[in-house]
């Protein structure tokens, strides 16, 4: 709903990154969809060529384990490096990342009215994220919440800093990229790197008073309640009284959970925001607290 990003957010442009398959579709519906809209297309690999990247993680996992090959999502990395890399070619001072699966619900300023960039801070936390940051850049987590959103603000400058202390590191490779896959824990080589929780880190250390910090709701498993071709302004307007985004990630639709969505007993006497953990708390989904349910080896956030 690239419309609802305009709608909401201060955006003079909206960039899609993807592969050629992506451009073109992007392109071919231009017209139809976002004719009134400035929406331009950026084929990934002239970003940041996807197979080299893709062929040193794999490299990598085969010298570990093998086994993990099934748990390793070459691609989940190398997003990572797609929203790093662009800070080589942003124009501006500062370019904004947005998952496409995630849909604003009410305006939200990515700046105060000083002209400030937020820290849209959430609750996840995964210890393989953080061994990382030690070991490309020797510092250790003092912030409280997670830095890892469903989008951030980046000050170009400041993530050519972070590019440049990465690849100063002791680490073999001669690009940031190559030297963050060599010093992924070997432990941790499924989730191993946030760029969010990297970039936030690092600036916090050495520009800490470059941003402020605010917390960020988003309605994080949208797909389990309700299909993005099919939320209503009705939907969004009761989310939007508690949420700030939905997010609609890679998960099949429950059927319970549409009914009890759309539901007006539940709507009409629950607020968006009851509603949600009043389920999570069920137990429905697993063992939830903190904002988290139990993923295994580590809490994931909803």
């Amino acid at each position: 709903m690239p419309e609802n990003v305009f709608a909401h957010l201060p955006v003079r442009e909206l960039i899609f990154i993807g592969n050629s398959e992506l451009c073109d579709s992007v392109n071919d519906d231009k017209d139809t969809f976002f004719h009134d809209l400035s929406i331009r297309v950026l084929n990934e690999d002239e970003l940041l060529l996807r197979q080299p990247v893709i062929d040193c993680i794999k490299k990598r996992v085969k010298q570990i384990d093998p086994e993990l090959q099934d748990r390793v999502r070459p691609g989940w990395y190398y997003q990572q490096f797609l929203k790093m890399s662009f800070s080589g070619i942003c124009e501006g001072d500062y370019y904004m990342s947005w998952d496409m699966d995630t849909v604003p619900l009410r305006t939200l300023s990515p700046f105060d009215n000083d002209g400030k960039p937020f820290f849209d801070m959430k609750s996840e936390h995964n210890p393989g994220y953080f061994k990382t940051i030690e070991n490309l850049l020797g510092l250790e987590k003092k912030t409280e919440g997670s830095f890892i959103s469903e989008h951030m603000v980046f000050a170009k400058d400041y993530m050519k800093e972070l590019i440049e202390a990465i690849e100063s590191s002791t680490a073999g490779g001669q690009t940031y990229w190559e030297r963050v896959i060599g010093l992924i824990d070997d432990d941790y080589l499924a989730l191993g790197f946030s760029e969010f929780e990297t970039y936030g880190t690092f600036v916090t250390e050495k520009h800490p008073n470059a941003y402020e910090r605010r917390s960020f709701a988003s309605f994080r498993r949208g797909s389990w309640f309700v299909n993005e071709r099919d939320i209503d302004k009705d939907d969004m307007a009761w989310l939007a009284l508690d949420y700030d985004a939905i997010t609609f990630e890679n998960a099949a639709q429950i059927p319970d959970m549409v009914s009890l969505f759309k539901n007006p007993k539940y709507r009409n006497n629950m607020s968006a925001r009851k509603f949600y953990e009043t389920i999570l708390e069920s137990g429905y989904f697993g063992e939830y607290k903190d904002g988290r349910i139990n993923a295994g080896d580590w809490f994931a956030p909803v």
